[in-house]
């Protein structure tokens, strides 16, 4: 049976922003690192794909965050694989104290893709080990995949002639709704700073874009995060980040045209990256007022 493995870290001032808790960018490179090494150790790693013509790809992640830590403290990184399902090989994450107290937990659905036919292969036919195990999930209601309809309604409004936005004053584009409800946050440039080992966007930048396309206030945290990566992002690649606010009452609703003061401090949004006219990721999450 797969054990788990374990590795620790000390939080620091850059991981935090200088000032907050842990930033969900520095723990999705945790998580990332975590699951690398754990990879390796069993001969799954980049390396040992490549050999075989084959890699790795992170297609569905679903994080559930109930506290971060602080700089300066000790951190242990969990991670062990849970089997796989369908096309996707399974993998549980966790963020805890040295006393064992959790403050995140994750599951990420992996791919393994043909690197000259870019076919995705069956986990199971293609791993020379089996990655069942019976050590429990972080948090039993971990779910990744993410199903709303307004992401249809964007791509296809990107797809078209509106999802130009060429010629738009910037101030503009983030005032405007298109379709699916979404506004446009910023947008940014894939340089060689945010490429990884497989040529393309690393995931941890994909979903520090998407946090940041979605409006985190004073007093307000990540509390769930959920991203399908959708397509590959290269450098050189203009990404657009978008996002909106999933109302839960019609009160709620009319407050998207209010200040923003007037924001309910526990939000849900949905973002996404586009990349000319394709969807490139798309983002569901949840924000709740902050620890004490």
């Amino acid at each position: 049976m797969i054990k788990p493995l374990e590795i620790q870290y000390v939080i620091r001032g850059y991981d935090c922003g200088y000032g907050g808790p842990l930033k969900p960018f520095a723990l999705a490179n945790f998580f990332q690192e975590a699951a690398g090494a754990h990879a390796s150790q069993l001969g799954i790693g980049m390396e040992d794909m490549w050999a075989s013509g084959l890699t790795w790809m992170l297609s569905r992640i679903d994080i559930r965050i109930d506290s971060m830590p602080q700089a300066g403290q000790t951190v242990v990184a969990r991670t062990w694989p849970v089997g796989t399902r369908k096309l996707f090989a399974l993998r549980c994450l966790e963020l805890v104290d040295g006393h064992g107290t959790k403050y995140a937990g994750a599951m990420y659905e992996y791919i393994v893709v043909d690197m000259k036919t870019r076919r995705v292969m069956r986990p199971e036919r293609t791993l020379p080990l089996d990655l069942s195990t019976d050590y429990p999930w972080p948090f039993d209601d971990l779910a990744p995949g993410i199903d709303d309809p307004s992401f249809k309604a964007l791509s296809q409004h990107i797809a078209s002639e509106g999802g130009a936005t060429e010629g738009i004053p910037a101030d503009e584009k983030t005032d405007n709704v298109v379709a699916g409800g979404f506004r446009q946050s910023f947008s940014i440039e894939s340089r060689t700073r945010h490429i990884d080992q497989n040529g393309h966007v690393n995931n941890a930048h994909f979903i520090n874009w998407l946090c940041d396309a979605a409006p985190l206030r004073e007093g307000q945290r990540f509390s769930r995060i959920k991203v399908d990566f959708v397509h590959e992002i290269m450098k050189g690649e203009n990404v657009r980040a978008w996002a909106g606010e999933l109302a839960s009452s019609p009160e709620d609703s009319e407050k998207l045209t209010d200040s923003v003061t007037e924001y309910p401090r526990e939000t849900a949004w949905l973002t996404a990256l586009t990349v000319e006219r394709s969807l490139a990721a798309r983002g569901s999450l949840k924000i709740a007022p902050a620890e004490d």
